[in-house]
């Protein structure tokens, strides 16, 4: 993909946040903002004069403030993805996001959270908290669901071997992974569904630090004057 401009924005924090660009149109979406690093992404995007048509959350996230509702106030910006009462716009299945020369289908990917997405490229995937390199999601938080996870893990396996998996979050510093790579040694897709869906519903781990305050500031509806109609023409 000539046209493809594809970054990391967070400097490999364990928070991923990703560039979406086209370099002939000069046209971008940015996936999972953190809220404290709005001005890094301002900045990135001032570099090139990259034209912000959409911020997209891949989910509610439970860990950290989104940047999404901020970064769209950019003139021409949407906010679109989940949570549904705070975006302008959700995301469907099936639905493409056209960033220039660049299509991004979305796919419905719940289980981590009910209003999970992955964003699939020519030659990748942006799998937010479905997947995880070595992993997958956690479900034990608000609206996670354990059968679900496991249906849409099953289906990321559908896609071709060598697609890069991106994903919303890493903790050992990996920058990305490939299907292949994780079906073969990803212990979580190694599992049947009885298995898979017995671990995730008695594995607890400790609720992230900011729990609260997260789903509470990316989950507040939108307020007067935050709604103005706005293009939605990249999105079919």
């Amino acid at each position: 993909m000539k046209s493809l401009i594809f970054e990391e924005l967070n400097g490999g924090a364990s928070c991923r946040t990703y560039l979406i660009a086209c370099a002939r149109t000069r046209e971008a979406i940015v996936v999972d903002p953190v809220l404290e690093l709005v001005p890094v992404y301002l900045q990135r995007l001032g570099r090139d004069r990259l034209q912000l048509l959409a911020t997209v959350d891949t989910h509610t996230h439970a860990d950290h403030l989104s940047g999404g509702r901020e970064l769209a106030r950019l003139p021409g910006a949407l906010y679109v993805g989940a949570p549904m009462a705070a975006v302008d716009r959700t995301l469907r299945d099936g639905e493409y996001m056209n960033v220039g020369d660049i299509r991004v289908k979305v796919w419905a990917s719940p289980g981590h959270t009910a209003d999970g997405l992955v964003l699939l490229l020519e030659d990748r995937v942006l799998t937010g908290d479905t997947l995880l390199i070595g992993s997958s999601g956690r479900t034990d938080l608000p609206s996670g669901d354990a059968e679900a996870a496991y249906a849409s893990l099953d289906r990321l396996l559908t896609l071709p071997s060598h697609m890069l998996v991106y994903p919303a979050h890493d903790y050992g510093g990996r920058t990305f992974s490939t299907i292949g790579h994780e079906r073969v040694t990803n212990p979580r897709l190694r599992m049947d569904r009885a298995a898979f869906i017995e671990e995730m519903n008695t594995r607890r781990m400790v609720p992230p630090s900011r729990l609260a305050e997260s789903l509470a500031y990316n989950s507040r509806p939108r307020e007067a004057g935050e709604t103005a109609p706005r293009e939605e023409a990249f999105l079919i």
